[in-house]
């Protein structure tokens, strides 16, 4: 009986390291702002898991109004704790009313996990009126 007790522990301890992995990260765009003839982009950044996200690099694609690819990103959107919520800011050449939407094209790294599985746990939105974010 004294071993069951560390066992279940063990248990409980793998199938909750296990499962954090699935909960959603959610990731919206908040803010686009002109400054300096920069655009200022600040991302809502989610982590509703137990297990922290130590790196988070989406490769993301803007697109102009109409539809063109105006500009790549590779951009470090950890750490983000666990069970927190963080913002993240970057600044792009142009005028924030020339961007149409936003592709997150691929997570080029996403650590702990699997740069693929990060990119299928991504919940995206926009605050932003005609800028899209989408996958």
């Amino acid at each position: 009986m004294k071993y069951l007790v560390p066992l279940f522990v063990f248990f409980v301890i793998a199938t909750s390291a296990r499962a954090a992995p699935n909960d959603p990260i959610r990731v919206e765009l908040n803010l686009a702002e002109s400054v300096q003839s920069k655009c200022r982009l600040s991302f809502l950044i989610e982590n509703k898991s137990e297990a922290p996200i130590e790196r988070l690099t989406p490769d993301l694609a803007i697109f102009n109004r109409e539809g063109i690819i105006q500009r790549r990103l590779v951009a470090e959107m950890g750490p983000v704790y666990r069970s927190k919520t963080i913002i993240k800011t970057f600044e792009i050449d142009g005028e924030c009313g020339q961007i149409g939407s936003i592709l997150v094209n691929d997570i080029t790294a996403c650590t702990p996990g699997d740069p693929g599985l990060c990119l299928d746990r991504l919940v995206l939105s926009s605050r932003v009126p005609n800028i899209s974010l989408f996958r």
